[in-house]
């Protein structure tokens, strides 16, 4: 399922926030949002979700203007997994999760379908062990993987995800990358906003760069995380490297301030 905005501009507060934004992105990839703090990579992924009222310009899925769209049926093509999305009541780790299934809700179905889905989603997050545990009571980066285990059980054809690995430890980081690049080999449209370059360089099919407002850059991740964008976006230097045929990047910054 394909997603496009034509010439999109967002204000908050009377800030221009978004300025000029035309994209179109294919199903079957995983995109990453990229840019320094403050550059619009929140706000854009709440254009994409329909969740974000736009100045001007225009959203479609699969050439529809996403406005004429019913919210129900929205909300069963689109999964939004916000920022540090928070659950304040002490709901089980399971119900949580099949709160994902909500769009379905179908009073002719079976809960076999939603059941199969919930499971689905438990395991793909690895969030077995946390079965029958209140929510409220677990830690950070256990409550990011139900969240994300909440959003994988909608089964919609999109996910739109902003931040989902910022909370979690290396190796989750890593399983939830690779997680994603496997939807997106089945053909869903995966589309995160994150910080963490290098694995923006080694699971990501494309990159969309934001930075004062705009998209500076897209494309395959070799072609966005350059020396050059990478210190006029981040003000940072780069190294670069490969290992078992998969590039690397490291942020550095040579001077006084990076020095530890």
């Amino acid at each position: 399922m394909s997603l496009s905005l034509s010439n999109v501009y967002v204000s908050l507060s009377g800030k221009r926030i978004l300025e000029n934004i035309s994209l179109d992105i294919a199903a079957g990839k995983i995109i990453g949002l990229i840019g320094p703090n403050g550059a619009g990579k929140s706000t854009l992924i709440r254009v994409l979700a329909g969740l974000q009222h736009v100045d001007a310009g225009q959203m479609t899925i699969n050439n529809h203007p996403i406005k004429n769209i019913p919210q129900l049926e929205l909300a069963k093509k689109i999964t939004y997994l916000p920022q540090t999305a928070q659950c304040h009541w002490p709901m089980t780790v399971e119900r949580v999760v099949m709160l994902g299934r909500h769009p379905h809700e179908d009073i002719h179905r079976t809960d076999n379908v939603d059941m199969r889905a919930v499971e689905a989603a438990i395991k793909d997050a690895d969030i077995a062990h946390l079965i029958g545990r209140p929510v409220n009571e677990l830690s950070g980066g256990e409550r990011a993987r139900v969240m994300l285990a909440r959003a994988l059980a909608t089964q919609s054809d999109i996910l739109l995800a902003d931040e989902p690995i910022v909370s979690l430890d290396p190796r989750h980081q890593i399983e939830v990358m690779a997680l994603l690049k496997l939807l997106a080999a089945q053909g869903k449209t995966i589309i995160v906003v994150l910080h963490e370059l290098h694995l923006a360089m080694r699971y990501c099919d494309e990159l969309i760069m934001l930075n004062d407002k705009q998209v500076v850059s897209k494309g395959v991740p070799s072609v966005v995380l350059t020396k050059e964008n990478l210190h006029q976006v981040y003000g940072v230097d780069a190294i670069f490297g490969e290992h078992n045929g998969k590039k690397w990047v490291l942020p550095w910054l040579d001077n006084k301030k990076g020095e530890a």
